[in-house]
């Protein structure tokens, strides 16, 4: 065989091979893609004045000067819980069921009661609760 045969021979399967990488990288992206499993929900001072605050899918309770973390998806099939401030409950829009300020079940077809979620106060003043998804 000829160098440049063999130049050429070489050449062509390092072409092949970079070309199956160049289309087989997204492919492969695609099949391992993992969704990420928790979210961090950073709650600054000013967000912290109500009694209660929504954001990003969870309620911040102040409850005596300490902080309580619920999440706000229905424990039945996970819709956006509603507040109802005149009865102080949390209440899903898509099949009633109704927990209390403590995310205790009242009624409805949910059978557990809503997760209390882990906070951490941060020296700033910042409460970051982390939601497992």
């Amino acid at each position: 065989m000829e160098r440049r045969s063999f130049l050429k021979r070489i050449f062509r399967w390092f072409s092949y091979l970079a070309g199956a990488f160049a289309l087989g990288f997204p492919v492969f992206s695609f099949i391992t893609y993992r969704k990420p499993n928790e979210r961090k929900v950073v709650f600054h001072p000013d967000e912290q004045l109500s009694g209660l605050h929504f954001k990003e899918g969870v309620f911040l309770e102040k409850r005596d000067e300490s902080f309580h973390a619920l999440s706000s998806r229905c424990t039945h099939l996970g819709c956006t819980l509603g507040y109802d401030v005149l009865s102080t409950q949390f209440v899903c829009p898509c099949h009633g069921s109704v927990f209390d300020h403590s995310g205790k079940r009242i009624s409805g077809p949910a059978k557990k009661d809503l997760p209390a979620l882990p906070l951490e106060k941060m020296d700033n003043g910042d409460i970051v609760v982390v939601e497992r998804l």
